[in-house]
């Protein structure tokens, strides 16, 4: 019986940490410097760096930190096929004050929720969510250091099929203010006084963070379940939010941001070095092609690689003919062998013949006699 409860017991809790990961996923973080001493310094994106999302993540830039994308001419899809399937990916990179414009639709289905996510290691977040019940609604929220005591932040915007159609999302994002904008057209602002004084304004160095989760499954809690609409059918999947596009921002210019103190204020926010190790990656010309290599190419080596490939031409017809010459030869002789076969048979046919004429005719005379 305690082997049974046992059992029960690690079952319970390892379904109770998958959907705890899955509703955590774009939220999470590994050291709360406000929380914890020597916790890692943020790496600075510290440029402007737009990203083509038909092609796979550069891995320099971008963890996969839950499931797995598939790559389209459209985008990439971020699709949930069975129970807390949740894809999410996270820029290994932080801005200090920048600017997000994603191009992508959210997913469509009861219980589905599609989010776009600027976050910090102490909880500061801004976010961009879709309930995929809303098919024209999408929504904007934002928390300081983690705050949930309270969920009147989020604001609710009417648009137009926000599950079918591309759309431009725009984060921007200052110490004085921070702006929602769609297709262009601004939604919404926060100032930093309107949160509580600046207590709650987000403004500690942020990554990105994107994906698909099931805000909806069963096993969740009852107010994220209807937050998302309702219960998720499973069944009727799959889900898909399709990412074409993004561009990211950094206002600050540094090698890495580092907490300077426990306080989550801005100012106390160190700005170390001047040159991002991100840079050079993403400035890093795209692998050529055959065509381009053979363009850069010296006529020298070129006139090499023609004779080179002449020469092998020429070694390779050779080969050919001295085949050809040879099977014909061998041809030849097997014609030959079988034409001697044929005209002996043929001989050895024609004295037998004469033989058996030669008795055949002395038995015709004896039968006359």
């Amino acid at each position: 019986m305690a082997s049974r409860r046992t059992t029960s017991l690690l079952l319970f809790l390892c379904l109770f940490s998958a959907l705890l990961s899955t509703v955590t996923a774009q939220t999470f973080t590994a050291c709360d410097p406000l929380k914890e001493d020597n916790c890692p310094i943020n790496p600075a994106l510290s440029t402007t760096y737009s990203l083509n999302l038909t092609k796979e993540l550069n891995t320099v830039l971008w963890n996969t930190t839950n499931g797995a994308l598939t790559y389209t001419d459209e985008g990439a899809e971020f699709t949930i096929n069975r129970k807390l399937d949740s894809p999410t990916i996270q820029s290994k990179f932080y801005i200090f004050w920048g600017r997000l414009e994603v191009f992508m639709k959210a997913a469509p289905g009861k219980g589905v929720v599609s989010s776009i996510v600027l976050q910090s290691e102490d909880r500061d977040e801004i976010d961009w969510e879709w309930v995929g019940s809303e098919t024209d609604f999408v929504q904007s929220n934002y928390f300081g250091k983690g705050n949930d005591s309270s969920f009147d932040r989020g604001g609710k915007h009417e648009m137009g099929n926000a599950m079918n159609d591309f759309h431009n999302y725009t984060l921007h994002w200052t110490k004085e203010k921070l702006e929602w904008w769609l297709d262009g057209k601004l939604l919404r602002t926060l100032t930093y006084d309107d949160a509580e004084g600046g207590k709650w304004y987000p403004q500690t160095p942020m990554n990105v963070r994107l994906g698909v989760w099931p805000g909806g499954d069963p096993d969740g809690r009852k107010g994220t379940i209807e937050w998302a609409g309702g219960e998720i059918d499973y069944d009727a999947s799959p889900y898909t939010m399709v990412v074409k596009s993004l561009k990211v921002e950094d206002f600050s210019t540094a090698e890495a941001y580092k907490y300077g103190d426990k306080s989550g204020d801005w100012e106390s926010i160190e700005l170390i070095g001047a040159n991002s190790t991100f840079i050079e990656e993403i400035n890093k010309p795209p692998p050529k092609s055959l065509s381009q290599k053979w363009a850069e190419l010296p006529n020298g080596a070129k006139i090499a690689v023609y004779a080179s490939s002449a020469g092998v031409g020429l070694i390779a017809l050779l080969a050919l003919i001295f085949v050809c010459i040879k099977q014909r030869r061998v041809g030849r002789k097997e014609y030959s062998l079988e034409e001697s076969k044929f005209i002996t048979d043929q001989n050895n046919t024609m004295t037998m013949q004469s033989k058996w004429n030669s008795n055949n005719g002395g038995y015709q005379e004896l039968r006359r006699i």
